[in-house]
């Protein structure tokens, strides 16, 4: 199934713009990224992203680095969902972001985060105690800090899920956890950073030691790349 031919404009990335369900991606603009990137050659439209090489991230799939747009300062990114795992860690995020289904199907979880009160949960069903630490790049990786910033009650919305050709969008300040059928590729449009760490909640120990990411080959990342440019046939 082809994407929804939907638009990307001028203002709907920028730093200030809160509503992350409007920054939105159109077919021509997502196939000229992934041409950009899989032929690493670029434009007035597109600037190469400062970090080319893809990477296996923890949650679950691999980042592709498209590019970015110029006018507007928006990032492009390719998701590719590998082992259909649920997020380690429920988390939000340093930038507003929307994210179109190419292939496959994601599972999209809201939480409704509130302050713990005296660290006993909440009477509200299917609601739980959870601890907030940030995750921060460093250094070619990233890193946990587990300094307390409090206690949190954690209610869980019903899951949406999100086929091919739909979007879905958040805000930075919005938590959530994804999980997707292996296989599954989102073009994922998002602002610049809006802060300097993302939160995640966790009822356990987080590593505090920098952890390095784990690169992906660049024949693999090509045949990522030339998978995504199918969807767009």
């Amino acid at each position: 199934m082809r994407p929804n031919r939907i638009c990307f404009s001028r203002t709907e990335l920028a730093p200030h713009h809160r509503e992350a369900g409007k920054a939105i991606v159109c077919r021509e603009v997502g196939r000229a990224a992934l041409l950009a990137a899989l032929n690493d050659s670029y434009d007035a439209t597109f600037r190469a992203p400062a970090m080319r090489q893809a990477v296996a991230h923890p949650n679950g799939f691999v980042k592709l680095p498209l590019g970015v747009v110029t006018h507007s300062e928006g990032r492009l990114f390719l998701h590719v969902w590998l082992t259909g795992i649920e997020d380690t860690q429920a988390h939000d995020h340093r930038w507003d972001f929307s994210s179109t289904v190419l292939r496959g199907a994601l599972y999209n979880t809201v939480l409704d985060v509130a302050q713990a009160d005296g660290g006993q949960a909440a009477a509200a069903p299917q609601s739980s105690i959870h601890r907030v630490v940030r995750y921060q790049p460093h250094e070619g990786g990233f890193r946990f800090d587990a300094r307390n910033e409090g206690r949190v009650d954690v209610a869980v919305r019903p899951t949406r899920v999100v086929t091919a050709g739909e979007r879905y969008g958040m805000s930075a300040f919005t938590f959530h956890q994804a999980r997707a059928v292996p296989g599954t590729m989102t073009l994922v449009a998002r602002g610049a950073p809006l802060k300097r760490y993302a939160r995640v909640l966790t009822q356990g120990d987080v590593p505090e030691e920098r952890q390095r990411w784990r690169h992906v080959s660049q024949a693999e990342r090509l045949g990522y790349l030339r998978d995504a440019l199918d969807c767009f046939a």
